[in-house]
C-alpha cells in the first residue's frame, strides 16, 4: 500500500471516531512523516524499514524540540497499531525526555480588560451576540474549543448557570459554568436567536453553526483591539485555570472542571501559580521598607 494512502484511510477512522481538533493533529503529524518520505522517494509503506524511522527521528532533531519529535513518532506508532501493521522497532522507540511543559496565559490585568471587553461587546448585530457569547464561553468555562463548538441549546440552564457538556475529548459528560458578569448575559442573548439549528452556537451571516474559522476572526479582531501579542483559544482554557488556582481554589475542583482524567494534568497550574505567589511575597514584603 502507498504510505500516503494508508494516512488517508487512517484519517476517515480519526474523523469518525475523534473531535475535528484531533483529527487536524494527526493530519498535521502524519503528512509531516509522508513529506519526508515523499523527499526521499519513500513512497509505499513496505519501504518503511528501521532505517527511515531512526533517521526520521535525526532528521527532527535538527529542527523540533523531543515534545514535538514525541508526538510525531506517537501519531505513527498509532495509525500503525490500529491499522495492524506490524512495525516492532517502531513500536519500541520510547519517548525521548522532554522539557517541563510551559504554555501560554494572560496575565491578570490583560484578563480582567478581555472579560471587560466581553461585557461591552456590541450585540447591535445577530452574529455580534454570537462572537460575544463565543468568547464569554471561553472565557468563563475553561473548556475546550472543541467542546464549546458542540454546546447544544438544550443543555444549557440558566437558571442554575450550568452548561453540560457532552462531546468532551474524555468522552465523558461534565458541567461546566457560568459567571454572572460575562457569561450568563452572552448565553441568554444568544438563547433568544431562533434558528433551527440543535447547537447553541451558530453563524446567523452563514446559517451555520460555528467553527474555527469563526473563533480565528473574531480573536484576530480583540488581540488587535487590547493590543496583545498573542491570542488563541486554549490561552483561555490556561488562564482560567491559573486564575482559580490563584484564587485559592482547590486542585480536585479545577481538574473536575477542566475535565482532566490525571490529577498531574491539573497540578502543573500549580507551578504557573508560583510566580503570583513570588509577586505576591515581594510586594507585601516591600511594603516594609517603604
Amino acid at each position: 500500500m502507498k504510505l500516503d494512502k494508508l494516512v488517508s484511510n487512517y484519517l476517515q477512522e480519526v474523523k469518525i471516531r475523534h473531535s475535528q481538533g484531533t483529527w487536524r493533529f494527526y493530519k498535521s503529524h502524519l503528512y509531516h512523516f509522508v513529506n519526508y518520505a515523499s523527499e526521499r522517494y519513500i513512497t509505499d509503506v513496505d519501504e518503511v524499514d528501521d532505517h527511515v524511522i531512526s533517521d526520521y527521528i535525526f532528521h527532527m532533531k535538527e529542527t523540533c524540540e523531543n515534545v514535538t519529535i514525541n508526538k510525531n513518532i506517537g501519531c505513527i506508532k498509532r495509525m500503525y497499531r490500529d491499522m495492524n501493521i506490524d512495525h516492532p522497532y517502531l513500536q519500541s522507540i520510547n519517548k525521548l525526555k522532554e522539557r517541563n511543559k510551559t504554555f501560554d496565559i494572560l496575565d491578570r490585568n490583560s484578563f480582567i480588560k478581555l472579560r471587560k471587553y466581553i461585557i461591552n461587546y456590541p450585540t447591535i448585530t445577530t452574529n455580534g451576540a454570537y462572537y460575544k457569547c463565543f468568547l464569554a464561553l471561553l472565557s468563563d468555562t475553561g473548556a475546550r474549543i472543541s467542546e464549546i463548538l458542540n454546546i447544544e441549546r438544550k443543555n444549557v440552564n440558566l437558571e442554575t448557570k450550568e452548561i453540560l457538556l457532552t462531546q468532551t475529548k474524555t468522552k465523558e459528560d461534565r458541567i461546566v459554568y457560568l459567571s454572572n458578569a460575562v457569561g450568563v448575559p452572552a448565553v441568554n442573548k444568544m438563547m433568544k436567536i431562533k434558528h433551527d439549528h440543535k447547537y447553541l452556537l451558530h453563524n446567523s451571516d452563514k446559517n451555520r453553526p460555528a467553527n474555527y474559522d469563526d473563533i480565528r476572526y473574531i480573536l484576530r479582531i480583540v488581540k488587535n483591539a487590547l493590543g496583545l501579542k498573542k491570542l488563541h483559544p486554549h490561552m483561555f482554557r490556561h488562564t482560567t485555570a491559573t486564575t482559580l488556582v490563584e484564587a485559592g481554589a482547590d486542585i480536585a475542583s479545577v481538574m473536575q472542571i477542566l475535565g482532566h482524567r490525571n490529577i498531574k494534568t491539573t497540578e502543573r497550574y500549580l507551578h504557573v501559580s508560583t510566580k503570583h505567589v513570588k509577586k505576591t511575597f515581594q510586594d507585601r514584603i516591600n511594603k516594609l521598607d517603604d
